[in-house]
């Protein structure tokens, strides 16, 4: 009797959709600021706002984390799930342990690492998936067109790859970082160029066999163009492998930027970023201050871990 196939669990998708919803949504997740105000008769969304990167006019002679807090009878406000600032500073209560008013305790000058978390997920996940997408789409298109080809365009793709290869990651991203400085697009730049080989050396070793397939040479004899044969034919063939890759990519993509942001040199410097939080955590270690080590830590660890399941759930099955 043939064995039974495995199944395969949701739970990778789940966490993932969960961290991907987090990241986008960190603004009117967590904020000092209300999603919706009426102040004076006049409406404002100022979490709204910063989640498309807008900034709202703040109410008169006081901030909206203030104002939210004493709204005038007259006024209306919805705050946030979490409705603290990142930013917001408390010497009364610097590195102290998880409470029920800071349920990851707060970091070296009292503000909520759970904020710091929330906020920082953004940065995080977002430059490294901005990078692997741009990695993605470069190195599928060197892929293709030079499993599509062949011939010397081939041979110049081969050699480009190898180029590339020839550098380790971590230290093409702290020479771009050095470059652009804590710049996110800087970043974003240095992961694709690191990453993009990844996806190219997969689609064209994948083309080179299925381009010999009878349904291949079939809409090829029929006239079909070559975007359209890849598109339509190939890639359904192909997107697994390709998922499979950004998903081990999107884990080291989320080391490197919480290793850059540790250092001082990634986007993490100015905004809230996981390694700026295991950074001081680092510094206070010797104060006891677990919970900023132990948090960011146990947060990208968990990251790398989910993106290693969903690979192996997003793995074509070989029946």
């Amino acid at each position: 009797m043939s064995e039974a196939p495995r199944r395969r669990s949701n739970a990778p998708l789940w966490v993932a959709s969960a961290g991907l919803a987090i990241a986008l949504l960190g603004p009117v997740l967590c904020n000092g600021a209300p999603i919706a105000a009426r102040v004076d008769g006049s409406w404002h969304f100022p979490a709204l706002n910063e989640l498309v990167g807008a900034k709202a006019p703040q109410p008169l002679g006081t901030t909206w984390s203030a104002w939210s807090r004493q709204p005038g009878p007259d006024d209306f406000v919805l705050r946030t799930p979490w409705p603290v600032d990142a930013l917001a500073t408390d010497l009364d209560r610097v590195r102290e342990g998880p409470s029920w008013q800071h349920p990851l305790g707060t970091d070296d000058t009292g503000r909520d690492v759970l904020a710091r978390m929330v906020r920082g997920a953004r940065t995080t996940l977002g430059t490294s998936l901005l990078g692997v997408a741009a990695a993605a789409l470069l190195g599928c298109a060197v892929g293709a067109a030079a499993g599509l080809r062949g011939g010397l365009l081939d041979k110049f793709a081969l050699r480009l790859v190898e180029v590339f290869s020839c550098f380790p990651a971590l230290v093409l991203l702290l020479a771009i970082g050095a470059c652009f400085g804590d710049a996110r697009g800087g970043v974003v730049v240095a992961f694709a160029l690191a990453m993009w080989p990844s996806f190219a050396r997969v689609v064209r070793g994948e083309l080179l066999s299925l381009r010999e397939r009878e349904w291949y040479l079939t809409a090829k004899d029929l006239g079909v163009g070559g975007v359209r044969r890849f598109t339509g034919h190939v890639w359904p063939q192909l997107r697994g492998q390709v998922a499979v890759v950004a998903a081990f990519c999107t884990a080291s993509a989320v080391v490197a930027e919480s290793t850059l942001s540790f250092l001082g040199i990634g986007p993490g410097v100015q905004a809230a970023s996981w390694g700026a939080v295991l950074a001081q955590g680092k510094a206070d270690a010797h104060l006891w201050a677990w919970h900023l080590w132990a948090v960011p830590g146990l947060a990208i660890a968990g990251v790398v871990w989910c993106c290693h399941a969903l690979a192996e759930r997003l793995r074509p099955s070989e029946e």
